[in-house]
């Protein structure tokens, strides 16, 4: 008995040791790819870093304009760093639709303080110089900036039974023969670009498969998908890119951003009668390596979730899984 216990005991240590050796292991590759990929060394390093750093100096100047009663002449800092950033990207990049975009807010920015006396000619020359290097003629160049919406409007176009459509929504474990049409996934991740981010910075990537053996070999690496995963027409692996991010106080925000723009996938593809099934992404950093080799994820991805996609059959089975009392959820404080 006192043998028995003993083993016990050695064998519960031992297991608790690895399990820290594991742990410490799996937040070094974490560590490790977020120093080596994020934006926080140097910005410059990459063209996607120098665009994260853009689009969160733009944005800061949007939320600015959008406030009941912006200050006048707001931000200045600013805004001479985002000049700087525009004519570092301007001379190895030359102008694209996120340049052009800077300069759309740029503009809006100028216009508003203008509007309040408060004119500043040498940001108008900066903006039509760096404007005229080479404009750039696609549908982003009406956005940026602000624009003027009704209450009204808005009620319109959210006036649905949102409850009837959340609860028809279920993992589907059961899919129907016959491919899903890409222009459909397409259509989803169209919607989904809707979903709010750090910054609006959007560092989503939908990666889809739709090759039989591709499909296998990427779920193979997957702990959840046992006896269904082979019967999903599509996978989908949503990632993050490291290079938006900066600092270590945004070590986990590529978690947060990919999982609101995943749960806005999941909703839109059921909207288009698509079904999905949400596969996680629990795993040793020696299993993301395997997926990114398999899958073709480049290193400064970081892997979210997958999705398995498929068409809704007539009839079928879904998992009837209780839900926690509001009560338990919600915390009201006072």
């Amino acid at each position: 008995m006192i043998k028995n216990t003993l083993l016990q005991k050695l064998i519960t240590q031992y297991q608790m040791l690895k399990f820290r050796v594991n742990l410490t292991f799996d937040y070094y590759y974490d560590l490790q790819r977020f120093f080596q990929f994020s934006a926080t060394n140097n910005p410059y390093t990459t063209k996607t870093m120098l665009q994260g750093r853009i689009i969160a100096h733009y944005h800061v100047i949007e939320k600015g304009l959008s406030l009941k009663t912006p200050r006048p002449g707001f931000g200045a800092n600013i805004v001479n760093n985002l000049l700087l950033l525009l004519k570092h990207y301007e001379e190895n990049y030359g102008l694209d639709e996120v340049t052009e975009v800077a300069i759309n807010v740029l503009y809006s920015y100028y216009k508003f303080n203008l509007s309040h006396n408060c004119d500043n000619e040498q940001l108008y020359l900066k903006i039509i110089q760096i404007k005229d290097e080479k404009s750039v003629n696609n549908e982003y160049l009406a956005e940026g900036g602000t624009i003027e919406i009704k209450k009204a409007h808005i009620h319109k176009s959210a006036l649905i039974n949102f409850q009837d459509f959340v609860n028809s929504r279920h993992s589907i474990r059961n899919f129907a023969n016959g491919d899903v049409d890409i222009k459909l996934i397409k259509d989803a991740v169209s919607i989904a670009i809707k979903t709010p981010s750090v910054c609006n910075r959007q560092t989503w990537k939908v990666h889809v498969y739709s090759h039989e053996e591709i499909k296998n070999k990427i779920l193979s690496h997957q702990n959840g998908n046992r006896g269904f995963g082979q019967y999903a027409d599509k996978v989908l692996i949503i990632t993050s890119d490291l290079n938006y991010f900066t600092g270590s106080s945004e070590r986990n925000q590529c978690f947060v951003d990919g999982g609101l723009f995943a749960m806005s996938l999941i909703y839109a593809l059921h909207s288009l009668g698509l079904g999905s099934c949400c596969l996680n992404w629990c795993v040793s950093h020696q299993t993301d390596k395997l997926l990114r080799k398999d899958a073709g994820i480049k290193e400064s991805e970081t892997v979210i979730m997958m999705l398995a996609v498929g068409n809704l059959p007539d009839e079928l089975s879904v998992a009837n899984s209780a839900r926690k009392a509001v009560e338990e959820v919600l915390v009201l404080n006072h």
